[in-house]
């Protein structure tokens, strides 16, 4: 078809009608590396037919007046605007996407379907034996219901079955008939009849399940089930259905094989044997870090290396190889950090050396790793789950009163815990008191009181968690007690700089922030007079490491990289 040629500006657009019946598609024109028919553009969304060669913008076919379709033979279907009606839900009855210019409408049953779904009407009748033995027939009226494949409420044209009296929205017939999902480390199947039983709440929402209706189960948990559009959420199911292929057990590698009843070897350290340490070693060893969390070794079991300084909790050396997370799709391997190398967290934003659980391309500490439902804190006397789903907006922690994504949920009321604040120690050391510091926070209508950090002498909101004394009543911010490196280990080399434990007679100042660093543990770096001119002009305070060098200090990440030059405070920017 030649294309039309440009029109004058006091002409009416011409437009074409469709030249064949054929399936069109609806693509982009550069898709097609031609041009719209009637208006010779060569960009935006068209309708092509390949059979035909033949494109066009949406606005530059004549659709006709009136059609028929077969899902509502009652009555013939109106070209309209979306704009000129105001009583329906702006959607198509179909496929449900927002109506555009133009839809087809009938008033008198309020019936309205967009123009993809008149050229490829919806089949009449379904036959799927794996699903269901008996066909389901799509009903030619809209109506309301309620669907026995996911539970949920429908508005539209539902398929029946007239065998079972089952109604099924369009996209439940297609359902997976075999599943994993992250919150069970056994495949579940989908039934549309539930069955009489004792199912309590859904797996992924927590909420109840009606067992007259479709969903999930478990066919080695009795009592387990999720309800169907849970269970395919894109954040709770890889995508993958397993119907046809067989289960088999996974070996999964133990992480240490024994010696004896007091020596392991671990897969992390395989050079020497890990010996478990007694009651009378915690005393010499409570300052140490665990390699694999880096938290104090404290009065918890744990192995300790016979020839270095290498330590494991009994915890964390039983860590499996593989497993399942409630935050990924994917089985999750635990690995070990390299030397020198640092990692962030996907679920709590917090950077941190250790094990790692990761897929190919996320990374979890061990410690959000390690979280399982239902999650029980100490700070909130219900059960918490991670409910919230990918697609769902941010929610507000009650622990530090930031809005995350990452959140573990109360069904009972409304509270939601951050996973930066699920994974905080309960009970840490600090040099501001001689005692153990335990997690506080004040219940209640808190905006009478006013609290003080002894650390960094500022004002500290009650409404948030912190650091308190049970002994002494002092009271500490989270971050002035932790910092932003406690899940580094003191003593490595990140880079350049190295970690250094903040225990000297005198502070050192921050390069950046120009304050004494005032956390538990700080970075060091030496660094050239170049550097130190080019961006800091020799500040008074810095000390000489050599006569071509000066030592740099930086108390915390933000003074330690600069996100907008992406570069740590011991490069320079060439």
């Amino acid at each position: 078809m030649e294309p039309i040629t440009d029109q004058p500006m006091d002409q009416p657009k011409q437009k074409v009608k469709i030249p064949c019946n054929h399936m069109l598609l609806y693509i982009h024109l550069t898709q097609s590396y031609s041009y719209c028919a009637v208006c010779n553009g060569d960009y935006g969304l068209c309708y092509y037919c390949s059979r035909c060669n033949f494109q066009a913008h949406s606005e530059c076919i004549e659709w006709p007046d009136t059609i028929d379709h077969p899902s509502h033979s009652r009555h013939p279907l109106k070209k309209v605007s979306p704009g000129t009606i105001d009583y329906t839900d702006g959607k198509c009855h179909f496929c449900r996407e927002e109506l555009v210019d133009p839809m087809y409408h009938c008033s008198l049953c309020n019936f309205s379907i967009d123009v993809n779904c008149w050229r490829h009407p919806p089949q009449r009748t379904i036959y799927q034996p794996k699903s269901h033995e008996h066909t389901f027939t799509l009903m030619p009226r809209k109506i309301t219901f309620t669907c026995n494949a996911c539970g949920m409420l429908g508005d539209c044209n539902p398929y029946f079955c007239f065998e079972c009296g089952f109604m099924l929205h369009k996209d439940c017939i297609d359902l997976p008939r075999v599943i994993n999902i992250n919150r069970h480390d056994h495949r579940i199947s989908r039934t549309y009849h539930l069955g009489h039983g004792d199912w309590g709440s859904c797996g992924v929402c927590r909420k109840e399940i009606d067992w007259s209706l479709g969903a999930y189960s478990c066919k080695r948990c009795p009592n387990y089930a999720v309800h169907s559009k849970c269970a395919i959420r894109e954040d709770v199911w890889n995508g993958e259905e397993l119907e046809d292929v067989p289960e088999e057990e996974e070996e999964i590698e133990d992480p240490y094989k024994v010696v004896n009843d007091k020596e392991i070897i671990h897969f992390c350290h395989e050079e020497h044997n890990l010996r478990l340490g007694g009651d009378d070693d915690v005393t010499g060893y409570e300052k140490m870090l665990c390699d694999a969390c880096i938290t104090p070794i404290s009065s918890d079991p744990f192995f300790k290396c016979v020839q270095c300084e290498f330590f494991l909790h009994k915890v964390c050396a039983s860590l499996p190889r593989r497993k399942r997370n409630i935050m990924h799709t994917e089985k999750l391997d635990l690995q070990v950090t390299k030397a020198g190398e640092y990692n962030k967290c996907i679920s709590c934003r917090k950077i941190f050396d250790g094990f790692r659980y990761c897929s190919r391309f996320e990374k979890f500490d061990v410690r959000c790793g390690s979280i399982s439902e239902p999650f029980h804190h100490e700070l909130h006397p219900h059960p918490l789950y991670h409910i919230l789903s990918a697609a769902e907006k941010l929610k507000l922690c009650g622990a530090c009163g930031k809005y995350l994504h990452y959140v573990l949920s109360c069904t009972v009321c409304e509270f939601n815990l951050g996973m930066d604040c699920a994974t905080l120690p309960r009970k840490v050391r600090h040099i501001c008191d001689a005692h153990d510091l335990s997690l506080h926070h004040v219940p209640g209508n808190s905006k009478g009181q006013q609290l003080w950090c002894d650390s960094c002498e500022g004002k500290l909101d009650p409404s948030v968690w912190f650091y308190g004394c049970d002994d002494c009543g002092s009271t500490l911010h989270i971050k002035c007690v932790l910092g932003d490196f406690n899940h580094l280990k003191p003593g490595k080399k990140y880079g350049e700089a190295e970690l250094v434990v903040n225990d000297g007679m005198t502070r050192p100042f921050c390069i950046s922030c120009k304050k004494r660093c005032s956390f538990p543990s700080f970075l060091k770096a030496t660094c050239p007079n170049t550097l130190c001119e080019q961006r800091w002009g020799f500040p008074s305070f810095l000390k000489a490491a050599s006569p071509d060098s000066f030592v740099l200090f930086a108390c915390s990440m933000d003074c330690a990289y600069d996100k907008y030059f992406m570069l740590w405070f011991y490069e320079v920017d060439y």
